[in-house]
């Protein structure tokens, strides 16, 4: 979850991130994802998930994350931040 969380800060930068083991599952190869960021401006629901799949390719390539169960993608301003 670390490495998630870490590739998601760099890449996009956000202003509120959330990864959640969905399912309560340790290992996190499901996870919940909240995203927040001013990258998202601009951008339709697609392409911001898109942008956030693009980080965490490796990741799901490799199996180390089965599943993205649910993932918000929001601007500051959707957010209320």
């Amino acid at each position: 979850m670390a490495t998630i969380e870490r590739k998601l800060r760099e890449a996009l930068d956000p202003v509120k991130l959330e990864v959640i083991p969905a399912y309560g599952d340790p290992n996190g190869s499901h996870v919940s994802l909240r995203v927040v960021s001013k990258q998202f401006e601009g951008k339709r629901s697609m392409q911001r998930q898109q942008m956030v799949y693009k980080v965490l390719w490796d990741e799901l390539q490799s199996q180390k994350i089965h599943a993205v169960d649910k993932m918000e993608v929001l601007t500051p301003q959707e957010a209320g931040l």
